[in-house]
This record gives structure tokens, sequence and C-alpha cells, in this order.
């Protein structure tokens, strides 16, 4: 299974001057915490939670979201693989980019939830391996957060 048949295409998403009053409130009105920052159409950077500190009326977007380093995945990438990525880099968000454009973002709380269904979900044929390794990257990065808090 991809990342495609499971990822959310309905991306939220904010601009560089945007403020972070802005972003806390698409996210509190779409209960998620992550949103990613385009230019123009391409992939900018993302805001994964809203920095403490500063005016959030006045601090704009650019000056506090992830820009370096930024992880992105394909539609097509596996399922399991997608899970590692996240494991192996400590994130939680990826957005999915084709050809330079942000078609869809994926969580890890969107991979357990497929493992959990994919489990539990009376397949015939369930798709073990994989769930298993949605579920481990997961614990994984629970444990990791932990350890940082």
């Amino acid at each position: 299974m991809q990342v495609a048949d499971i990822m959310h295409t309905d991306v939220k998403s904010a601009n560089a001057e945007d403020t972070f009053a802005d972003v806390a409130k698409l996210m509190r009105t779409n209960g998620i915490s992550s949103v990613v920052v385009l230019e123009g159409k391409k992939l900018g950077g993302i805001v994964n939670l809203v920095a403490a500190g500063g005016d959030p009326h006045s601090v704009k977007v650019v000056h506090g979201m992830t820009r370096r380093d930024l992880e992105t995945i394909g539609p097509k990438m596996e399922i399991a693989e997608a899970a590692e990525h996240m494991a192996t880099r400590n994130i939680r968000h990826l957005p999915v980019v084709d050809r330079g454009k942000v078609v869809g973002i994926v969580s890890i709380r969107d991979l357990t939830r497929w493992a959990a269904e994919e489990l539990a979900g009376g397949h015939e044929m369930p798709d073990i391996a994989t769930s298993h390794k949605a579920l481990q990257a997961a614990s994984d990065l629970q444990k990791q957060r932990r350890k940082g808090a």
C-alpha cells in the first residue's frame, strides 16, 4: 500500500507572511497540529506548533517555520517506508510532494489509524508486516518525544 492511499489531500496551508495567530486559528479550527507553508504552489516550510514568545499577532510565520532539512515524500512511497522515514528522522508530519507541488500530507496518526484498521478490519489477508512497521514507528516517535521532554 502506498502513501497516496492514506494521505490527506485537503492540505491546510499558510503563507510566509501570515502571523502565528493566523496559523493557530487554522490549526484549532481544523483540529490539526501541522500546517504547510507555501511559496506560490511550492512547499516553503512547515509549522508544527506555534512558538512561545513574541506577539503571535505580529510575528510572521517565515520567522518560525521549519525550512532547513525539510523532509518530504512522494505519493508512491510505500507506507512502511514512510513510517521508517518518520521514525528515523523523529518527525510526525510529512508533506507529500509530486513534481514540486504539495499534493497531500501524512501524519504518524494517519499511519497508526491505517494499521489499526488493517489489523482489526476483518481482512482475510491483513498487511501485518506493514502494519507492524507503522505501529513501531509511532512507538519509536513517542519514546523519542518522552526523552526530549
